[in-house]
């Protein structure tokens, strides 16, 4: 393993070994030490941002650490238990007790070439060139390197060996059967890159049902030409080369680079109805129609832009793609390999804080729909652990 690669696993190894256990936890907050929601210590940069006042979709309070991010946590990686404060037999007992109920498992892809250059330069000088298509350093030299692409940015050896290291504590170190409990899973992924192939490599040995791509959980649209995608086909296939490229040129469609992945292009318009029930769910009779389940809205790019998204509006993407999950994901649990801003916006989109996780860091999401009962009300009680205890 290259040198850098080791210190980097080395480092994410220690931060787990400092991460304290829950009983640890649990005495802390009894002696005041941290908040009794469990915190983490102050100094620590907080995501101020707060869930929308509307919200179609509810979690348990108490189960996970990342729950409270303006308390502050132990640490930033991989956490304890993948951040659980009871055990994975309660989180399971409790997702058994609602029958609608959805376990997901959100993973953040590994360390990306964008990643890696952007904390290399530093945030001013990353600035100049987030939104071209490749860094170019030393031009002037006799023989200068060769460019580091950045649009649709792949993994770095770092990236790879993060996302190893957490297949192996999945498959290998007996983690998976204990985060889904015998569960089918299914698995979700964003179509950029470095999410592809952080799934290749977590996925490795890991029984799932079904994998289907997805275009609502991509990183933060535009101005970063790293969070822009290649087309589903490649543009030397097409009779018009050039509808097929966004900003940067590239040869391979996604179809063509991952072909593990299918990249099925679906009626979003109808897609939309359906999620607003303006679209009868039965659909001619069929539950699950093709063209109407997970996958890209158009072959071509078209969501990126050179302007940068607002976090409400990737809220709004994170609730479509909460609906979709409820209405295509037949099983009880997910894993989900989508971005940092990704799991930020879904956390929001459920009432949770925004946390930001690390590079292949796992953040777990029990969640439920609040739906309309008796009386014309919404079902939108405060699900507390209490409250789940009493079903």
């Amino acid at each position: 393993m290259p040198l850098v690669c080791a210190l980097v696993l080395l480092a994410t190894v220690a931060h787990a070994a400092r991460t304290p256990s829950i009983s640890t936890l649990k005495a802390q907050a009894a002696t005041g030490a941290i908040d009794a929601d469990v915190g983490q210590p102050d100094g620590m940069a907080v995501d101020k941002r707060q869930p929308p006042t509307k919200l179609e979709f509810r979690c348990p309070k108490g189960l996970f650490i990342q729950e409270r991010a303006s308390k502050q946590l132990p640490g930033p990686g991989q956490h304890f238990s993948f951040g659980a404060l009871v055990e994975w037999t309660e989180i399971l007992r409790q997702l058994d007790a609602r029958p609608t109920a959805k376990l997901l498992l959100l993973v953040r892809h590994g360390q990306a070439l964008s990643n890696w250059l952007g904390d290399l330069l530093g945030p001013d000088e990353w600035y100049k060139w987030e939104s071209k298509c490749a860094y170019e350093n030393d031009t002037e030299a006799a023989e200068p390197p060769p460019p580091i692409n950045l649009f649709d940015a792949e993994l770095t050896t770092t990236g790879q060996e993060e996302s190893k290291a957490l297949n192996g504590m999945l498959a290998a170190g007996g983690w998976w059967a204990k985060l889904t409990g015998g569960h089918p899973v299914e698995a979700i992924v964003s179509p950029l890159s470095r999410c592809l192939q952080t799934a290749e490599l977590v996925m490795q040995g890991i029984k799932v049902t079904k994998i289907s791509v997805e275009e609502n959980i991509r990183e933060t649209l535009g101005e970063d030409s790293c969070d822009a995608r290649r087309s589903v086909s490649s543009p030397a296939d097409d009779d018009d080369p050039s509808s097929l490229e966004g900003p940067c040129e590239f040869d391979q469609g996604l179809a063509k680079k991952y072909p593990k992945f299918r990249f099925p292009v679906v009626n979003d318009t109808e897609r939309q109805m359906r999620r607003t029930g303006l679209l009868d769910k039965r659909h001619g009779g069929s539950d699950k129609p093709e063209g109407l389940g997970f996958g890209m809205i158009t072959d071509s790019d078209t969501m990126w832009t050179v302007k940068r998204e607002e976090q409400k509006h990737q809220v709004k993407r994170a609730v479509r793609f909460m609906k979709d999950v409820f209405d295509l994901v037949e099983g009880r649990v997910a894993i989900v390999v989508t971005h940092s801003g990704t799991v930020r916006s879904l956390l929001l989109a459920v009432g949770r804080e925004p946390y930001r996780p690390q590079n292949t860091e796992l953040v777990p999401l029990l969640v439920d729909e609040i739906k309309p009962i008796d009386g014309g009300v919404n079902d939108d009680e405060i699900w507390s652990v209490a409250a789940v205890h009493e079903l």
